[in-house]
């Protein structure tokens, strides 16, 4: 049976808001960048903390950090789809206009350096997340003039740049050999878990969105290479993307 089992389900409404949760300090929604950048690991939260210049409270436990007066980093929230899709949910509500996801990924072709970034244009839908917000025969995508901008500002800063399809799914002890093969060869340069799930908030909510990948691994259909470099470019990458968003909601 299909997912969502309940297909009539895009135009319902839902029980619970994020509007609500957001609002659930005393009616008045803080104050959030137009831009929000989320992120997963923990050497990007260290870069994050060395500029950022002010924490918000928005909704619960959630805060976002402030980079410039246009651009927030919200981390720290765990991983996977159905928290990244809730975060991104509740930044959208607070009034964030542009969602981009910066982590790292698993790269399924080889001859992209490990220093260079990927840029995500369409998200193949391997998720649980994504289908509840949009029909499953729908693709979702980043939003063309967002990935110029970060494809621009990543540039400038010596950092390759790569555009091409990126695999979502989240159950990562079943990233199974043949699968891993027919992607690769369909040309998907990386897999990560949440891409599709953020997309699809993006698209159903009306906001503009983008991803940014720095390649931790390689896989391929008989081998993991994980990457033998123990300084991550994922830091390096913070900047560009933070100059880029500021430059695209200005």
């Amino acid at each position: 049976m299909p997912i969502p089992k309940y297909g009539d389900k895009y135009d319902a409404p839902a029980l619970f808001s994020p509007e609500e949760a957001v609002g659930a300090h005393g009616g008045a929604l803080p104050e959030m960048p137009k831009a929000v950048i989320l992120g997963f690991e923990d050497e990007l939260f260290e870069a994050v903390d060395e500029r950022a210049t002010e924490s918000v409270n928005y909704v619960r436990n959630q805060t976002v950090r402030l980079l410039s007066e246009e651009v927030g980093f919200i981390g720290d929230f765990g991983i996977g789809p159905t928290v990244t899709a809730i975060v991104a949910e509740n930044a959208i509500a607070a009034g964030a206009e542009v969602v981009c996801v910066l982590c790292g990924c698993a790269g399924l072709q080889t001859d992209v350096p490990l220093s260079d970034a990927i840029l995500p244009t369409r998200a193949v839908r391997d998720d649980g997340i994504s289908q509840h917000y949009l029909p499953p025969e729908e693709t979702v995508t980043s939003t063309p003039a967002v990935t110029d901008h970060l494809e621009s500002a990543l540039s400038d800063t010596g950092i390759g740049t790569h555009r091409g399809p990126t695999w979502s799914m989240g159950a990562m002890y079943r990233e199974t050999e043949p699968e891993i093969e027919h992607y690769a060869n369909e040309g998907v340069l990386s897999l990560g878990m949440a891409e599709a799930a953020l997309l699809a908030v993006a698209e159903y909510r009306g906001v503009d969105a983008g991803v940014v990948h720095q390649i931790g691994d390689y896989l391929t259909a008989d081998d993991w290479v994980p990457n033998s470099d123990e300084r991550s470019s994922l830091p390096s990458m913070l900047g560009p993307t933070v100059a880029a968003l500021r430059t695209y909601v200005s």
